[in-house]
């Protein structure tokens, strides 16, 4: 099943495919955002605690995402050697 991106005014488009890794697997938590300034008459400060678990995520993703980059170059550059 495809995320969902809200893209204003009721309408819902599936997520692009090459869309950042952090923007896939933290769109529950950017919704929870969404939700929370609606209820709360878009006062930021009220959905604090939302805006920083999502942030959490996103350097949990990121931080994920460069050790698998750094794996990846490090095998390759072993199996580089080998040859």
């Amino acid at each position: 099943m495809a995320a969902f991106v809200y893209t204003g005014k009721g309408r819902r488009q599936a997520q692009n495919n090459d869309a950042p890794p952090e923007q896939a697997l933290c769109a529950k938590k950017a919704c929870a955002i969404q939700w929370c300034l609606a209820k709360r008459d878009h006062k930021e400060h009220l959905c604090q605690a939302y805006i920083d678990d999502w942030q959490a995520c996103c350097d949990k993703v990121r931080a994920a995402t460069a050790a698998a980059a750094a794996k990846e170059m490090a095998e390759k550059e072993v199996g580089a050697k080998k040859e």
